[in-house]
Parts: structure tokens; C-alpha cells; sequence
């Protein structure tokens, strides 16, 4: 075939793609009624079908028309195949006769090293009194990327170039087959928590600004927790008249507690190839949670790594075979007394089996213990007013009654990479399988096993009316006023002021509604009570809280009572150390006279 012909061969397939890349929410699974007209089941992806870690986002599209008003149970499944973690959702959604129901959903993905990158997500549907036309099925099994980041990308930047990254992305490594999952504006999430999956999403101006405020207020949070947003536009505008809150530490970069929002530029046609170079070096949270944990994480080396002693129960074995052996058949059912075997014989195996129970009871006990560290993000901005959650625990436990929990609120939650252990379940040599189930604040499944080590990373978003305001003097330029409308009382506090300059809290605490004005400090340096709770963090978690340090108009503070901001899990672990880092903005009640301008405060209720 002459050279030409090829070309135009290529480029035709690439434009196909394209088109395809186009069509951007894609229907994953429909299911229809035989007898009944208009009645049906639609789950369509946002994001495609699989990620690496974290949750995707699912619309679920429930019609009914069956003469009575009817609740669909809608179950998503992944990794049932040998996997060493799978996981399970259950939604409950209760449709009237003659009505259809949108419902957004997220899912959530074991982490990679837990899986592999071959995903297969199964669907099934089921109504009482509704039998189904075809057999309950799910979309293919789908590849995911192995060594370059989860990214979506607007309709409008896919168009005519997804097609061609999505190439260039497989020359590289054959086992990336994707640079970026397309999405429809419209249909992004209005949950932080259907962001998780991803490490960036790429989106142009124009989509940016058509964000609802319920979009809008998602992407922050994802992007406080450590997500990024990188925003395409072709024209000149600075990043400032987004009007976004956060510290800018670049003229085209916004650092966002612990994220970033990034203004790239592009011709408004076609994205160019290098920027695969960019993403290519991106952090990919599913390698953090393998990497950072095994052997640098401050907090497991804290908390120690307890091995399994085998000698108590190789003694017990060993008692239990002299008993059961010469000693019940040479004396308690001897010569002439064999019959008595069918009741000695039960009775030791019984009684063996109580002692063991007991000693395990005695030594490892019931429940268990752990310690935690937690970043409590305080943003009380007008239109936000929002506490961002991020902790990382680990817990070992004795013997659980019950391995799940219940929680309303939403959380991400991954457990990470422990060194290799007799305690630790997902050990490389375990081979044994365990399910997560997550179903309507429940937890279910092995999250906490019996006897077991768990550590898990968790982030969460809570409305909180709880801020800390600055006041400065009338007319001057003096040390700075604060009020603390929080909760509890503060022993430690350190202000980033606008220029750089370090205040901090006078001897004593600080109680709710108190005014305490602040002292220079002297010298700019980071507090002691700040050291062992930072050194505790996974490395990644770490970093972000050291680019979080060079922000400015921010607080730090040691609340007296910090088990009040750690987020509930399992109650029957007792959190024998619990530590904490509150930082956040204060809301300013008036600034100095003689000080430079400040940034508004950020309002996240209004498109742009």
C-alpha cells in the first residue's frame, strides 16, 4: 500500500476516535422490562469504567412506568477473581410509578497494589416484582494505565486531540492505553468524593466557567485534599481574575491547601504533544499508597510491628497431642475401657479449643489499639465554610466481634503498603481474599479483621460554622487581634501574615469566644509542637504540608482536645495517640491601615 494511502488510512482512524472521544458519557449497562412499556434501567460512566484508587462517578437513570411506584437495588462489584481485595457498593433507590430518577453515585477501587490493572466491574439490578429481559451483566473488563497517571479531559480539549495522546501514550508503554478519560461538563460530579479516582483533571475556560456552584464547590474540596485541576485557555487572561482562593505561587499556578489549580495555555484547537512530558512526572496517588508506607512512614515506626509468636499455640498443639494420644488412650479410656473414647476424645478436642480461645482472649484481647495523625483544613469563607479532613491511622487489633463500621459521612478510604507481617492481611505471601463493601454509610467487610494489622489513609469534608477571625487596631499597623469561635480551647497558635511575618499566641490558652492579640515571634521559625505530628505523615502527605507552610494569611494551631477533628471509624479501637495539625484561613474582620491589599475572600457561590 503506497505511503500516502497509509497516512490517510491513520489519519481516518484517528479522526473515528475522535468522534468517539466526543461522545464523552458513555452507557456501561441498560436493562429493560419485557411487558412493560418505557421502564428501565441506565448507569452511564463520567469518567470511564475503572481507576487505579479512590472512587468514579455513576449516573444511575431509573424510569418507571410499571403501574406501582417500585425500590431498585443497584449493586456494583470489582475484582472477584482472586483479587486480594475486592470491593462492593448496594444503592437503594426508590422510584414512584409514572417518575424517573437521576441518582449520582461514586464507587470506589481497591488500590492498584491490592488488584491489578485489569479491572472488570459488574453491575446487576433487581425490583421486586420485576423480572429482568436480559441476564444481569456489566461493561467489559478495561485496562488500566500502569505507569502513567488517571486523567480526564473536557470535550472540548478531546475533540481533535485525545485521539492522538491516547496514541502517543501507547507508543511509549503499551501498558498505558489512555492519556485521558473524555467527560461531558454537565454530567461532572457534585461530589468531591467522584474526583478521588483521578490525579488530574484537565478542563478549558469556557467549561470552567459553566461549572454549577455545586460543581464548583466539589472541585475545591477535591483539590484542598491534594487533587489538581489544570484549566486550558486561549486567551491571555492572568490566572487571578478566576477569582480562586489560595495562595498564588506562580503567576499561572494557584496552590489550594493542599492541591493546585494550574492556567495552561493552548490555541483552542488542538492540544499540543508535549504536554504528555508534564503529566508523565505526575505524582499517581495509587503509587503513593504502595510506596510511601512500607518502610518511611513515621507514624507505623511509631506505632512498631508486632510478629506472630507461634510458641504458645505450638505448646497448646503439643499438650493437645500428648492428652488426645497416650494420655486418653492408655489411662482415661485404657484396655477394656475403649468406649469410653467417643466422650473423652470430643471433650479434650473441646476443652483444647476453649483454652486456646481463652489465651488468644487474654493476649491480644478485644478490639484493639492504634494511633492516628491528622491535617484539619479550617476554610470559613463565605460560600465554603468547610473543614477538609485528611488522616492517615494504623490499628492492630484481637479479636473483633464486628469488622465493619458505620459512618455518614463521606469518606475516601484506602488502605496502604504495611511492611510484610504475621499481622498484616495483605501481605505478599497472604494469598487469602477479602471484600470491602460500602453501602449507605455502612463499612462493611474486612476492613478490621480479627488479629490483623490495618492502616489506612482517609480524607473527608465536613460544613462546620466554626472559623478563627483577625482583627488588627484601628489606624495602625500593630500585632494583630484573634478570636477563636472553635469549639474547644487552642494552647498553640502560629499566624502567616500577608508579608511573611510570624505571630504567635501568648503563653496560656486560648478559649472559644477569647480575644488574644498575637506577639511577633521571635525569628521565623516553625513551632516544636508542630514537629512530631509532621514527621509522622507518609511522605506525599508530608510534602504537601510543607508546600502548605509557604502560604500566607494562614494559621496553625494545637487544639487542647485533637481526638474531636480525627474522623470515627471502627469504636472498638481504642486511639491511644492522636495527632494533629489545625491550620486554615481566619476570616478578617478589618485589615491594618498601612497594610498592603488583601484578596477578598473567596466566594465559591457564584459562576465567574
Amino acid at each position: 500500500m503506497p505511503l500516502d494511502q497509509k497516512r490517510f488510512i491513520a489519519l481516518l482512524v484517528l479522526a473515528f476516535a475522535g468522534l468517539r472521544a466526543g461522545n464523552s458519557q458513555e452507557q456501561i449497562f441498560r436493562q429493560e422490562y419485557s411487558g412493560l412499556t418505557d421502564t428501565f434501567v441506565e448507569v452511564d460512566s463520567v469518567f470511564g469504567t475503572a481507576t487505579r484508587q479512590g472512587s468514579l462517578p455513576f449516573r444511575i437513570t431509573i424510569r418507571n412506568n410499571s403501574g406501582e411506584d417500585r425500590e431498585w437495588t443497584v449493586t456494583f462489584e470489582e475484582g472477584n477473581y482472586g483479587r486480594m481485595l475486592s470491593t462492593k457498593s448496594v444503592f437503594q433507590i426508590p422510584v414512584e410509578n409514572g417518575s424517573e430518577v437521576v441518582r449520582e453515585v461514586s464507587f470506589p477501587f481497591a488500590p492498584a497494589f491490592l488488584s491489578s490493572d485489569y479491572r472488570n466491574l459488574s453491575l446487576s439490578v433487581d425490583a421486586p416484582g420485576l423480572s429482568p429481559e436480559s441476564p444481569n451483566s456489566g461493561p467489559p473488563g478495561v485496562q488500566t494505565n500502569q505507569s502513567f497517571p488517571t486523567l480526564a479531559i473536557s470535550k472540548p480539549l478531546a475533540r481533535r486531540s485525545l485521539a492522538k495522546l491516547d496514541e502517543l501514550v501507547r507508543q511509549e508503554n503499551s501498558a498505558n492505553p489512555t492519556f485521558a478519560k473524555p467527560y461531558e461538563t454537565a454530567h461532572l460530579p457534585g461530589s468531591w468524593l467522584g474526583y478521588t479516582g483521578l490525579d488530574a483533571l484537565l478542563i478549558d475556560l469556557p467549561s470552567w466557567q459553566s461549572l454549577s456552584v455545586i460543581q464548583r464547590q466539589a472541585l475545591i474540596a477535591w483539590v484542598r485534599l491534594g487533587g489538581r485541576a489544570d484549566i486550558y485557555t486561549d486567551t491571555n487572561a492572568p490566572l487571578f481574575t478566576l477569582n480562586l482562593p489560595g495562595r498564588r505561587a506562580s503567576p499561572d499556578t494557584q496552590k489550594i491547601s493542599l492541591g493546585e489549580i494550574r492556567l495552561l495555555r493552548w490555541d483552542g484547537t488542538e492540544l499540543s504533544d508535549d504536554i504528555i512530558t508534564g503529566y508523565r512526572d505526575l505524582a499517581e496517588r495509587s503509587r503513593a499508597f504502595d510506596q510511601d508506607f512500607s518502610t518511611t512512614w513515621g507514624l507505623q515506626k511509631e506505632f512498631g510491628i508486632r510478629e506472630f509468636n507461634p510458641a504458645i499455640i505450638f505448646l497448646l498443639l503439643v499438650a493437645f497431642a500428648i492428652l488426645v494420644a497416650p494420655i486418653n488412650l492408655f489411662y482415661l479410656a485404657g484396655p477394656g475401657r475403649r468406649h469410653r473414647l467417643f466422650i473423652t476424645t470430643p471433650l479434650i478436642s473441646i476443652v483444647t479449643c476453649l483454652v486456646i480461645v481463652v489465651v488468644i482472649l487474654v493476649i491480644d484481647g478485644v478490639g484493639g489499639r492504634g494511633i492516628r495523625v491528622v491535617i484539619a483544613d479550617l476554610q470559613p469563607s463565605p460560600g465554603e465554610m468547610r473543614l477538609y479532613l485528611s488522616q492517615e491511622q494504623i490499628s492492630r487489633t484481637g479479636v473483633m466481634i464486628n469488622t465493619g463500621f458505620k459512618q455518614d459521612a463521606e469518606y475516601d478510604i484506602n488502605p496502604v503498603n504495611l511492611p510484610p507481617g504475621g499481622f498484616n492481611p495483605f501481605s505478599r505471601n497472604n494469598r487469602n481474599s477479602t471484600n470491602y463493601e460500602f453501602s449507605q454509610g455502612e463499612f462493611r467487610g474486612g476492613l478490621f479483621q480479627s488479629r490483623s494489622e490495618q492502616a489506612f489513609s482517609i480524607r473527608s469534608v465536613e460544613a462546620t460554622r466554626a472559623r478563627v477571625e483577625l482583627q488588627y487596631p484601628d489606624g495602625s499597623a500593630g500585632p494583630p487581634t484573634l478570636i477563636s469561635n472553635l469549639s474547644q480551647s487552642l494552647s498553640h497558635l502560629l499566624y502567616v501574615d500577608q508579608t511573611g511575618e510570624f505571630w504567635i499566641s501568648p503563653p496560656g490558652l486560648i478559649a472559644p469566644g477569647a480575644r488574644v492579640t498575637l506577639e511577633k515571634a521571635p525569628g521565623n521559625h516553625w513551632p516544636a509542637w508542630m514537629k512530631d505530628p509532621e514527621s509522622s505523615l507518609s511522605e506525599t502527605l508530608r510534602r504537601q504540608v510543607g508546600a502548605l507552610k509557604g502560604d500566607r494569611n494562614r494559621f496553625f494551631a494545637l487544639p487542647t482536645a485533637s481526638e474531636e477533628f480525627a474522623l470515627p471509624t471502627h469504636p472498638a479501637i481504642e486511639w491511644e495517640k492522636t495527632l494533629l495539625i489545625l491550620t486554615g484561613t481566619p476570616l478578617p474582620l478589618n485589615p491594618p491601615a498601612d497594610a498592603p491589599a488583601r484578596p477578598a475572600a473567596s466566594s465559591l457561590d457564584a459562576n465567574e
